[in-house]
């Protein structure tokens, strides 16, 4: 009986293309284009951040220099050492303007969450026409409700050097608001249905639903308010007379007349002042990314 035989061919190895020179050429070229566009951007934040080890005739010398040729470091200190008055400090400036942010970020998120939780979920009479009429004040300058503002709070209530002029005005913002109710309309309602099925009142679906769904939005919020707090400047300048209730904006202010010559020491301020907002954009850059592209759904 014959017995069959087959032979196995050797599996055929599949070399890889070598890629062309133009592949490689395009990719330097937009590395390159990335690279020096990154350079242009940040070249102010690099030039400032120089200028702060740099003694104040360098600063002013002609023609400028970019690299310091003597290093400085201790203006970083000195900055921390300033005092405008009797607990007037920059270390108090700074704990000042971090009280308000925090603050004010946590009735922003409160409260705005619970109004844009009552648009996009519940149903009142004239629930469009209060949206509508919400929206609407986004539409007016600041500068109109200026003087009346200032009639009413510093007039009115006397709140003078007191922190309720800048945390009660800011308590709630209408750009919020919009930013979470477009966000709470694209969740499903299946969810909440089923937590209502199960017994749920409306504040546990909000607390227990809708918020841990809506971190991302929640976060976007949190940077804004923050970003917004932090480079107040018009507020604290108004109703804050004491000095040592100035906030880090208005300190440097201060700190410029005191010292019209010393740009470098003013440069170690700046730069105190824009190092925590780029810190908390870049941590949370994702999620300000995913907060404004499903607000944007709707």
């Amino acid at each position: 009986m014959a017995t069959a035989t087959t032979t196995q061919q050797p599996a055929q190895v599949v070399q890889p293309q070598a890629k062309p020179a133009q592949y490689y050429l395009d990719r330097v070229i937009r590395y390159a284009l990335l690279i020096g566009i990154g350079l242009v951007l940040l070249s102010p934040f690099i030039l400032s951040f120089l200028g702060t080890f740099k003694t104040n005739r360098e600063i002013l010398a002609y023609p400028p220099t970019i690299i310091p040729t003597e290093w400085h470091p201790e203006n970083w200190g000195r900055v921390w050492e300033t005092s405008a008055g009797p607990g007037a400090t920059f270390p108090r400036w700074v704990l000042n303007t971090i009280i308000l942010c925090l603050v004010n970020i946590a009735t922003q998120v409160l409260f705005c969450s619970m109004a844009a939780f009552a648009f996009a979920r519940l149903n009142f009479p004239g629930k469009e026409l209060v949206f509508s009429g919400m929206l609407a004040t986004m539409m007016i300058p600041g500068a109109i409700t200026l003087v009346p503002g200032y009639v009413l709070i510093a007039g009115r209530l006397g709140w003078v050097n007191n922190y309720a002029a800048i945390l009660v005005p800011g308590a709630v913002g209408a750009f919020g608001i919009f930013l979470l109710t477009q966000f709470f309309k694209a969740l499903p309602k299946e969810l909440e249905e089923a937590a209502y099925i199960d017994g749920a009142s409306r504040w546990q679906i909000y607390k227990d639903v809708i918020l841990p769904l809506a971190k991302p939005a929640l976060l976007t919020l949190v940077i804004l308010t923050f970003q917004a707090q932090w480079n107040n400047f018009l507020g604290p300048l108004l109703y804050f007379q004491d000095a040592s209730m100035y906030t880090m904006t208005v300190g440097l202010s201060f700190f410029r007349q005191q010292y019209q010559t010393a740009w470098n020491l003013v440069l170690v301020g700046s730069m105190l002042n824009a190092i925590p907002v780029l810190i908390l954009f870049f941590l949370f850059n994702k999620y300000y990314i995913e907060g404004i592209s499903y607000a944007g759904l709707k």
